[in-house]
Parts: C-alpha cells; sequence; structure tokens
C-alpha cells in the first residue's frame, strides 16, 4: 500500500547511508595508500640522483614556465626517467597532462576534479601540481644537473627532516610547513611525505605544521623538538 511504501522508503535511506559510509571510508583509504605510493616512488628517484650527481639534492624549480632552460632541471622534469616516468613537461607538450581525476604519479588521487585550484593546468607557463619539495631544504637557486645548492648530508637527521610532500592544489613545485598548514589535510588529518632517507609515510597536521616565525631561519625551527623538521 501508499502507506507502507512510505514506511519503507526512509529505512531503505538510512540503510543505503549506513551502507555508503563504509564504503567510502574505504575509498579515502585506498586513495591515501595510492598516494604515499606514489611518494614512496618519488623518494627512490631522489634517491638514485642523489648517487649519481655527488649527494646532491635536486633543484625545487622556480614558479612559472616549467619548460624555461632553469626549470628544465627541476626535481618534476628531472627525476622522472629514474622510475620509468616522463617528464612532466613533456606530459605538458603531448596534451597528457596530470591534473586532478588523472591516474598519474604526479597526482594524488584524493584531489578530485573541480578542486580549487591555484594554476589551470592548461599548459608548461601555467603548470599544477600535486606534489611539492620542501622549499627550505633545497633554497632557490636554478642550478644545472649535479651542481645543486645542498648535499644529502646537510640534514643532521635524514629519516625526520621533509624532501616533499604533497602540495596545496597551486602552480608551485615548493612547499613548507606554514603554508600546508593553511590547506585542509587530504588523508585523515593529514598528509603523505618523502623523507631526506628516502622513506615515506603518513603524518598528522600537528607534526609538519608550523607557524610563519619558526620557519624564518633554522634556528628557530630547532629550538624546540619537533617529531618533523622541515630545516
Amino acid at each position: 500500500t501508499l502507506t507502507e511504501l512510505l514506511v519503507l522508503l526512509p529505512v531503505i535511506a538510512m540503510l543505503g547511508a549506513l551502507l555508503l559510509a563504509p564504503l567510502d571510508s574505504a575509498k579515502q583509504t585506498l586513495q591515501g595508500a595510492q598516494c604515499l605510493s606514489n611518494l614512496r616512488q618519488w623518494g627512490l628517484a631522489f634517491g638514485m640522483y642523489a648517487n649519481d650527481y655527488n649527494d646532491y639534492i635536486p633543484y625545487e624549480g622556480s614558479s612559472g614556465d616549467i619548460s624555461v632552460s632553469f626549470n628544465l632541471p627541476a626535481w618534476y622534469n628531472i627525476l622522472g626517467h629514474y622510475i620509468n616516468q616522463p617528464r612532466l613537461v613533456d606530459l605538458y607538450n603531448q596534451n597528457k597532462i596530470p591534473l586532478p581525476g588523472v591516474r598519474s604519479i604526479y597526482v594524488c588521487p584524493s584531489v578530485t576534479p573541480g578542486s580549487q585550484m591555484n594554476g589551470s593546468g592548461t599548459g608548461p607557463s601555467d603548470p599544477w601540481f600535486g606534489y611539492a619539495m620542501n622549499r627550505l631544504l633545497t633554497g632557490k637557486m636554478p642550478s644545472p644537473p649535479g651542481k645543486g645548492l645542498y648535499h644529502r648530508s646537510i640534514a643532521a637527521l635524514p629519516a625526520q627532516v621533509i624532501l616533499l610532500s604533497e602540495s596545496e592544489n597551486n602552480n608551485f613545485s615548493f612547499t613548507d610547513g606554514f603554508n600546508l598548514t593553511r590547506f585542509p589535510p587530504r588523508h585523515s588529518g593529514g598528509m603523505n611525505f618523502v623523507f631526506v632517507d628516502g622513506h615515506a609515510t603518513w603524518l598528522q597536521l600537528a607534526d609538519y605544521s608550523r607557524t610563519s616565525a619558526q620557519l624564518v631561519n633554522a634556528n628557530n625551527e630547532w629550538i624546540q623538538p619537533h617529531k618533523v623538521y622541515w630545516y
């Protein structure tokens, strides 16, 4: 009867909601695992690059066009071949752009199409980055392969110093704890990171967030102990 149907509909809706909740949670867990796998591969590439180039860390890249000469040696253009991946600039030139929703080592799968983005990703002059390098570790000096600003040994605690992280959904290939603090965590209240020693792991927001004052210089970062460090 119509009355029975009206009673049954809310019950079906409630059961549907109960079933969808664990499915959504499982999906988020899988996306976080895929993101961590991407970063593990980048960590391997960083390590192999450093082994080839006298322990130097590659250049972080400068904002703007990824195809200009001083950005061709940046991490996103120089590391891919170590893990059988194309350069980011080549993907743009071939119109195979790794944007949100595209399965790629350059993209965190938790970033969905239509997400608010600063950087359209429409071409090399306006790129978008799903992952970003620690700007406090590499500085901003363009350099050819093998002549970077820092060696890996600059990190006193390589297993605790961040090398690469998820991005803030923008057109910068570098980041730090202050910028990430202002960006909503993608995975259960945290984000995924790669460290100077090459390992990758998930961190909660409180572990990697910093104030702007703490990131002014290394002394401020080391005044008090942290679980992980940007310097």
